[in-house]
């Protein structure tokens, strides 16, 4: 008679006989390269053990607005950032781990951005600590983030990246590195939290890759001088400026003043010590907020023409988005060029206006050359988008032969959706982390995200002379490229401006 022995009689009785035990312990390690092929060092319960690189994916979160009346701007900027993970995703990701991003939609709204920061980061409330960081509990717009510690949670993700806006930046970021996580590659050239010190050690959790709203403003104030703008003293009083009624708007408005400051020099007395540059505000979402603003910069440049003769050449920088935007332009356009010509405005201003990167460039273009497309001056038909400018902080995808420019070129179009600065700003910023994550050889942490970063040096991607980050140094590019708008909604080079080099114009 056969006798049946179970499995488990066997595999006791083998273990018996070899004087084995029964307990796994996992190898130890400090590098990758300590385990074998398909594993990776990894931190389990605070121990650095080798595990299958399948078991270890790299988790990075993302929120903005990817519905709403700005959804345009968030929707590019995470298409840019799934197009660098898939690309380093199908050649194998970071030795073997796979990179997923989970986001969240904001709506562009700063209390729903700060809830998405919370759960992605898996906040947890330390009830008898203090907060670690001075933002938490004194954020720049009230109220307070929170009056206890908050920490990472066992399901937070590695980093946030490219996170849209600054509005919902300011409400966002405090509790990201409140709680020691990576704040990476806003969209968004604001100072205050990402290039201030206002976090105080936490600060070494910020890295930013594009140029600041204050090197935008500066960029769009020597192309102003260029153009004469008020003559060629520049005069003030020949600015306007056009913003965001919040944090985005004030961040673009103090460029504009300090680039003024350092350029020409300070503002006489008899200037408004609060808004010494003429200013005119609307509501963020809500573009029916856009008319007081129209009537207020209409009454200004008709009282210009009153006080001064002859012709006036003003500048008019937009802090704004595309939505706005488009409205601004269009009612300036029609009002200059109407039957109401006592100060001959038709013929005496000349208007040169000029957005921040983050108006959504390709949306603004779309918007300018959607019907009707043309204002009647007295030599003929003007198209609305002609001659209307765009700072960038990434190079022109359209005329631009930089390696990263082609690739994301090649990947956009595989992928079978339209090209766009925002997206090309995502990919920059994609590839940029992935490089940090490669530099990462140890078990992947905030901790030692960091010091990855701060080791990268400028990798080549022609994104201006003077990219790179350093322990001093958490901005990337230093860089602006001047685009101007054509008839056609396609974007010219005008002009390339990067810090501490001579403006270069290409007209």
């Amino acid at each position: 008679m056969r006798v049946r022995v179970g499995k488990q009689v066997v595999i006791t009785f083998v273990l018996a006989l070899s004087g084995c035990s029964t307990d796994f312990t996992s190898q130890t390690c400090s590098v990758d390269s300590d385990c074998g092929d398909g594993l990776v060092c990894e931190l389990r319960d605070q121990t650095p053990v080798c595990i299958a690189a399948a078991d270890a994916p790299i988790m990075l979160g993302h929120h903005s607005a990817l519905s709403g009346t700005n959804q345009a701007l968030g929707t590019n900027m995470k298409l840019g950032i799934e197009l660098a993970i898939k690309e380093k995703n199908e050649a194998g990701g970071i030795r073997g781990r796979e990179i997923k991003l989970e986001y969240r939609d904001d709506v562009y709204d700063p209390a729903t951005a700060e809830a998405a920061a919370r759960a992605l980061v898996d906040v947890q409330v330390m009830n008898n600590e203090a907060p670690h960081c001075p933002t938490t509990a004194n954020p720049p717009v009230a109220p307070a983030i929170s009056d206890k510690r908050l920490e990472r949670g066992p399901n937070a993700v590695l980093a946030m990246l490219g996170n849209v806006g600054t509005p919902t930046m300011v409400r966002a970021a405090p509790v990201v590195v409140e709680t020691g996580t990576v704040f990476f590659g806003a969209f968004t050239g604001a100072a205050t939290i990402l290039r201030d010190t206002a976090c105080g050690e936490c600060k070494k959790y910020i890295f930013n890759v594009r140029a600041s709203y204050s090197q935008e403003a500066r960029a769009t104030l020597e192309f102003f001088k260029r153009k004469q703008v008020g003559g060629s003293a520049l005069n003030y009083k020949n600015m306007i400026s056009f913003d965001q009624n919040d944090t985005y708007g004030q961040a673009g408005y103090d460029g504009l003043v300090d680039a003024y400051k350092e350029l020409i020099g300070n503002f006489p007395g008899s200037a408004n010590p609060t808004n010494p540059i003429a200013r005119f505000r609307y509501t963020r979402g809500d573009e029916t907020t856009t008319g007081p603003a129209i009537a207020g910069a209409k009454a200004y440049l008709n009282q210009l023409l009153i006080d001064q003769s002859g012709t006036q050449t003003v500048g008019i920088m937009m802090t704004d988005t595309y939505g706005v935007g488009d409205q601004f332009i269009r009612a300036i356009r029609d009002w200059q060029f109407d039957s109401d010509q006592a100060q001959n405005k038709a013929t005496r201003l000349k208007l040169y206006f000029s957005n921040v990167s983050f108006v959504g460039p390709n949306a603004l273009a779309e918007r300018l050359t959607t019907a009707p497309t043309t204002y009647t001056t007295p030599n003929g038909p003007v198209a609305y988008a002609d001659g209307v400018v765009v700072s960038q902080v990434v190079p022109n995808y359209q005329s631009d032969t930089s390696d990263v420019v082609i690739r994301y070129n090649q990947l956009i179009a595989a992928s079978g959706v339209q090209p766009s600065f925002t997206s090309l700003e995502g990919y920059i910023a994609g590839r940029i982390f992935i490089a940090g994550l490669e530099k990462n050889v140890g078990p992947f942490t905030p901790e030692s995200l960091v010091k990855a970063l701060e080791g990268l040096p400028d990798l080549g991607l022609g994104i201006g002379a003077t990219a790179g980050f350093a322990a001093d140094s958490h901005q990337y590019s230093q860089s602006v490229w001047g685009t101007q708008l054509q008839a056609d909604g396609k974007f010219k080079n005008l002009y390339f401006w990067s810090q501490d080099i001579p403006i270069q114009f290409f007209e």
